[in-house]
């Protein structure tokens, strides 16, 4: 199989063709307008990188709070809170801030049931992360942070069931792929209003490229260093959509490539960088992720950061979050969309890499939940065409892997495995039979793919076509290339529903949705059904 760095630049992983990246140079991305990053010397993660300060902390140019705040990867007594002190007016002397945080049972904070003081340090981009436990299960609650005379905006999230209880449903939205530059977050002011539990984003929380939009634009650079990704997470975080979703839910929330690299696999850059280079590049795009999101996970060390985890929704569900990035092969046929170049009979590559792969499978195996969802990036179904026209870096590229995960499914006889994906800016509702596109072998379980919140199906081939093309597997129940929004699913002990969700437009900041398709998997039943 192909090795090492490649020679040429790489395609999209957009559906049917390929687009040269365009790469640049690696000064700094354009100021996110809600506080200047650090210089991008920061640590790793150990320690702080600022100076004890005597007499109160440093003066604040501005208020604070401009990234808003959010919550994430819930246990049934505790939860993680995020923000990031980010002023608008100027950037943060290098010294640690000291905040404090509170978690009420109210909105107005007559009830307050846990605090404390948590340090936001330069070596992490003046970011908190905070731990809040000793909470109740199954239980809402509310939180803010302050610091001197600022107080941030108060969000909303709560714990998980108690792993022993037996609980009706779960509700939660799954989304991923959200370009700036292809428009504006308009899916979020509805996802805001929906009556959910969680919020599943599956990949491509930003992206790294230099791009100019149709209303807005990233930097003039191609972000490389950490004082350019941590501007690039804020100038997403400027969204107000964004943060109104993250203030109202708890995230679990994985990446794919472009909080990187556009198809980066593990060490191999898709673009030809040195190793050397392109680890540098990882590890400040890693701990940029890291000092972004409320994940559960120990901050990154260099360029290596583990979030592959689970989740357990008392025994109605059990939650496997997946990285099909980090370790995986390098793709074949150097990553050119199209026919085979005479790699895949022989291919013998991993997405998941033995240790992941192996926590997942003894993760499924051990589960006693009615539902079993695996949240992962990219597209599990089997649309290669024989071979005639693959995706190198969704699951067609890696059949061997793929046809594990299927034999184990099977052998272990797992019922009511649902499989989450994003990535290629379409939606669909497919089955997954036991082997790989063969109708005649059982169905083993269900694929919902997420279309975009925003990024452009910029495949040079008209929506219509593309679905007409797709429409010919009959594993594939529903697709759409031509729509922009997210999927909302209800997972209940008798079934699991899922209904897409399409914006009209997202050129403008509102615009009307409505459900395009709905889907039913029924408990102990193979396969899924259209609603209506």
């Amino acid at each position: 199989m192909t090795t090492g760095r490649r020679p040429q630049a790489p395609t999209r992983r957009e559906f049917l063709r390929q687009i040269l990246a365009v790469t640049a140079a690696a000064s700094a991305c354009s100021p996110a307008g809600a506080g200047s990053a650090s210089d991008g010397t920061g640590g790793t993660g150990e320690g702080s990188s600022g100076e004890p300060t005597t007499g109160g902390p440093p003066a604040l140019p501005g208020a604070p709070f401009t990234l808003g705040v959010a919550s994430g990867d819930p246990l049934a007594d505790r939860v993680i809170l995020w923000t990031r002190l980010a002023p608008a007016e100027g950037p943060l002397a290098e010294a640690t801030y000291t905040v404090t945080w509170e978690v009420a049972a109210d909105e107005g904070f007559a009830t307050i049931v846990a605090s404390g003081e948590a340090p936001a340090d330069p070596a992490f981009g003046h970011s908190v992360h905070v731990d809040a436990s000793g909470l109740v299960p199954d239980t809402w609650y509310f939180y803010r942070f302050t610091i001197g005379e600022h107080t941030s905006p108060v969000g909303r999230t709560r714990t998980l069931p108690a792993a022993d209880s037996a609980p009706e449903r779960l509700r939660f939205a799954a989304a991923s792929c959200q370009k700036f530059t292809s428009g504006y977050y308009t899916a979020y002011r509805h996802m805001a209003e929906e009556d959910l539990d969680l919020v599943i984003f599956l990949g491509d929380y930003i992206y790294e490229n230099a791009d100019m939009g149709p209303v807005r634009a990233h930097g003039p650079e191609e972000c490389r260093t950490l004082a350019q990704y941590r501007d690039r997470y804020a100038l997403y975080r400027s969204d107000a959509a964004l943060r109104e979703v993250h203030a109202r839910f708890p995230w679990a929330v994985i990446w794919d490539d472009h909080e990187v690299d556009n198809n980066y696999a593990a060490d191999v850059s898709a673009v030809g960088e040195a190793e050397a280079e392109f680890l540098a590049r990882r590890a400040a795009a890693y701990q940029a992720f890291y000092e972004h999101m409320p994940i559960r996970t120990e901050p990154p060390q260099g360029a290596d950061l583990t979030i592959y985890r689970a989740m357990r929704w008392g025994d109605l569900a059990d939650l496997f979050l997946l990285d099909t990035r980090q370790y995986r092969t390098d793709q074949l046929c150097m990553d050119e969309v199209g026919e085979d170049c005479g790699e895949l009979a022989t291919e013998d590559g991993t997405l998941l890499g033995g240790t992941q792969e192996q926590w997942l499978k003894d993760g499924l195996r051990a589960s006693t939940a009615i539902w079993r969802l695996i949240g992962q990036q990219i597209v599990f179904s089997k649309v290669d065409f024989e071979g005639f026209f693959v995706n190198w870096d969704q699951w067609d590229g890696y059949p061997k892997a793929r046809q594990r995960l299927l034999d184990f499914f099977a052998a272990e006889q797992l019922e009511n495995v649902v499989i989450l994906a994003g990535d290629l800016h379409v939606g669909g509702m497919a089955e997954l039979n036991a082997v790989a596109g063969d109708k005649n072998t059982p169905v083993v379980a269900v694929e919902i793919v997420a279309t975009s919140i925003s990024s452009s199906s910029e495949v040079g081939i008209e929506p219509e076509a593309i679905e007409a093309i797709i429409g010919n597997i009959e594993q594939v129940k529903y697709f759409n290339a031509h729509s922009r929004g997210y999927v909302s699913v209800e997972v209940t002990r008798a079934e699991l529903r899922a209904r897409f969700k399409i914006v009209d437009t997202i050129l403008e900041e509102t615009s009307p949705i409505a459900v395009e398709a709905e889907y039913l998997v029924t408990a102990g039943v193979p396969g899924t059904v259209p609603v209506g």
